[in-house]
């Protein structure tokens, strides 16, 4: 899909300005600028990151009564329940909490639902059973700020609910005992952006500030970071300090199944943002998106490296799985679309299909974004009912467009950019319909067509490996602060292009001497349409790649221009 390239243009004397300021190359202070982050305090707080720049998490609305409960839990020896999420950020939002509440005495449990059967949110059936066996004090971890059932169901049972979560909540909340949750329209806490294991982040450093503990806080990190560039939050801000923190404590694990999971994902000692992303977070998912469970937790707990070695391996095994359950679901949406084309012309996509594997329709859904920009959803029937979910675009709210929908749903939640939804199988082609009608009123067709922001043309000659170290400054990339795009105009390809792997695209390119290697990734395609004859203009983020021994410039290609 040919992409809108948007030329960023940050006023000149503010870039000499801002690199007078600072000491900074024009180039690193127009990165900043096009960020937003034109006053010296701010870009030099973006560049260095301290742990000081950490908000005060009494901040956050509820979190001195929450301190105060967990406490009185600890100093009384309750039994304390801890009801997670089963995704990546759950997970690590477990695992945080249980490892601080131990560390404080406690001897908390926790509840892992199943992805496949009981889909997201706390459910009313398993707080009534955890009360009966004794829990006075139920935590949720990124989940629950919908669920008034089980808050309801926890009062009935006598038993205290906390819920800390990160997702939008309702016209009102639960009546829970209390609740973090820094989106909730009461809170003045500063940063809306954070995780579900951000939030329980900050609940620890309250609960650890009030025992004095606080120089343990930075071995938590490590964790924390993951599920934060799991959950694709924005990377700035408090976020950014998190992550950045994180990525580099993980160069050094001591918990012996994190070290065994960077070992078995094949990450080494400089873990970055793609790490996690396409490497440790897909294979914590794939354990509960394959009908697993517990043991993702449990690796975090394991003493013996064997134990953890043999966890890892299982995970290894269901992640394999996972792709193959994917590729056949795409393959069986190709099919969809070549026997009805006009499906690409919709605003909003929605695929159903029989007995596709519930614990992969996200990444599809994904997928298909990623194909069409178009917001999507991905249902699987059971011949009953469908559970979907779905992922949207830039400017375009899921959750929404679900709520204009709530009377065809069963159950739904999410935000804007990733929502699930449950529904008869009957309603799922109103559904369809009725979505893209809405989006259809909420898009513009340009806004189907993803837009490329280019931070600044660059001569090819330009490029090199300094100019990479000094873009570095500005890492960990992501939402909120994504990795630079530059373009050439006018470059000849020197070579190919070639097609790797059955899916990737490489080329040289060159203009006055300088000659550079570039890869489109899973674009391989485009060699079809590329004629070698004729000069392009490119653009292309910038990284290095080490071959033979010997650090080289990689021009990672976005879009291709050829008259």
């Amino acid at each position: 899909m040919q992409a809108r390239w948007n030329l960023l243009t940050a006023p000149e004397d503010r870039v000499r300005e801002l690199a007078s300021g600072l000491g900074i190359s024009q180039l690193t202070a127009r990165l900043l600028i096009n960020r937003g982050l034109d006053s010296p305090d701010r870009a030099a707080a973006f560049l260095c990151p301290q742990l000081a720049q950490l908000h005060d998490p009494s901040l956050m609305k509820d979190m001195d009564r929450v301190v105060d409960r967990l406490v009185r839990a600890l100093e009384q020896r309750e039994r304390i329940l801890i009801y997670g999420d089963y995704d990546v950020d759950g997970i690590t939002a477990i695992v945080v909490l249980k490892r601080a509440l131990e560390m404080l005495g406690g001897h908390p449990e926790f509840y892992l639902p199943r992805r496949l059967e009981e889909g997201y949110g706390l459910k009313a059936d398993v707080i009534t059973q955890a009360a009966e066996k004794g829990y006075r004090l139920i935590i949720s971890v990124d989940s629950g700020i919908r669920s008034f059932e089980a808050c309801q169901a926890a009062l009935q049972a006598g038993c205290e609910l906390i819920v800390t979560d990160h997702h939008l909540p309702d016209k009102s909340l639960p009546p829970a005992f209390a609740i973090l949750n820094p989106r909730r329209p009461d809170c003045s806490y500063p940063n809306k952006e954070l995780a579900g294991v951000g939030v329980v982040f900050k609940l620890v450093h309250a609960l650890f500030r009030r025992f004095s503990k606080e120089h343990v806080l930075e071995h938590f990190l490590k964790l924390v970071a993951i599920g934060t560039v799991a959950d694709v939050v924005p990377i700035v801000g408090e976020n950014r300090v998190i992550v950045r923190y994180g990525l580099e404590k993980l160069a050094d694990p001591h918990n012996v199944g994190l070290k065994a999971l960077l070992e078995g994902a094949g990450v080494g000692r400089e873990v970055r943002m793609v790490d996690v992303g396409f490497r440790l977070a897909p294979r914590m998912n794939a354990v509960t998106r394959m009908g697993g469970g517990r043991e993702v937790v449990d690796l975090f707990s394991v003493k013996d490296p064997a134990e953890a070695e043999a966890i890892v391996r299982g995970m290894n095994e269901m992640n394999s799985t996972r792709q193959r359950e994917e590729a056949g679901i795409l393959e069986a949406i190709d099919r969809q679309l070549s026997q009805a084309p006009e499906l690409e012309s919709r605003y909003f996509m929605v695929f159903v299909g029989e007995g596709w594997h519930r614990g992969v329709i996200g990444i599809v859904a994904s997928r298909i974004v990623d194909k069409f920009h178009r917001p999507t959803i991905v249902l699987s029937s059971d011949g009953t009912s469908c559970q979907g979910s779905g992922r949207s675009i830039p400017g375009f709210h899921l959750l929404d467009a679900l709520d204009q929908c709530r009377d065809l749903l069963t159950q739904y939640g999410g935000h804007a950019q990733a929502a699930g939804c449950t529904l008869p199988v009957d309603l799922c082609a109103g559904l369809a319909d009725r979505l893209n009608e809405y989006a259809s009123q909420k898009l513009k067709a340009e806004d189907l067509c993803p837009a490329l922001d280019i931070e600044c043309l660059l001569p090819i000659e330009q490029l090199s490996l300094p100019l990479v170290q000094e873009i570095e400054q500005l890492a960990p990339f992501g939402l909120g602060n994504p990795l630079p795009v530059f373009a050439s105009k006018q470059v000849d390809i020197a070579a190919g292009p070639w097609v790797l792997k059955d899916k990737h695209l490489k080329l040289q390119v060159r203009k006055n001497g300088s000659r550079l290697d570039a890869i489109w990734w899973k674009n391989g395609k485009a060699a079809q349409t590329i004629r070698s004859e004729k000069r392009v203009d490119i653009a292309y983020t910038l990284s290095r790649e080490t071959y033979q021994g010997r650090e080289n410039l990689l021009l990672g290609l976005c879009d291709l221009r050829q008259e």
